[in-house]
């Protein structure tokens, strides 16, 4: 009984192209739409470069000053803050508007440059509060390039090193596009 049964027949495979041509619009426009995705993410992390190079820096310099390094060496570490900074903002502001700041209009820029970002958070408030260069932890931060080692205010340097991390992650010169920040 069984060798009287013929096998079953299969229907033929799908195929693979589309039945209509607005499955193969949508399919055209879903990779255009991925492509510009992909292009755009590329150029936002290529922006952003400048502000991952200086938390690498920002790092190198923290996990000097914490090592059982010399104090001499800590000391160069330490004295490099400023400059750190200061090239940052050379990097992507108008050279003419940041080369001679120095003293307070140093820190009234940085901290403008702070508080106009659009994304600063409250939770953040007291880390980085809107004067924090002017009167807070980073009013000291020129300081840091040229007085003697006795005189550095130390105690300040780890509420300074979250201060500039804050600011290198989220600060953005006026009349400048917003540039992708770094979680």
């Amino acid at each position: 009984m069984l060798e009287q049964l013929h096998p079953l027949l299969l229907p033929p495979p799908p195929a693979w192209t589309p039945q209509t041509p607005a499955w193969g619009v949508l399919t055209v426009l879903g990779l255009m739409a991925l492509l510009w995705a992909a292009w755009r993410s590329g150029q936002r992390w290529r922006a952003a470069r400048f502000r991952r190079l200086a938390l690498a820096e920002l790092e190198r310099l923290r996990a000097e000053l914490h090592s059982s390094q010399p104090a001499a060496t800590r000391v160069a570490a330490a004295r490099q803050l400023p400059a750190l900074v200061r090239r940052l903002a050379l990097a992507h502001a108008a050279r003419q508007e940041v080369a001679s700041l120095q003293g307070p209009a140093w820190c009234i820029w940085l901290d403008q440059t702070l508080e106009r970002n659009p994304d600063h958070k409250p939770a953040l408030s007291a880390s980085a509060p809107p004067q924090a260069f002017t009167q807070g932890v980073g009013q000291h931060l020129g300081a840091w390039a040229y007085l003697p080692p006795a005189q550095l205010p130390w105690d300040t340097l780890p509420a300074l090193f979250d201060l500039l991390e804050h600011w290198i992650r989220q600060h953005r010169v006026p009349g400048t596009a917003p540039v992708q920040k770094l979680k």
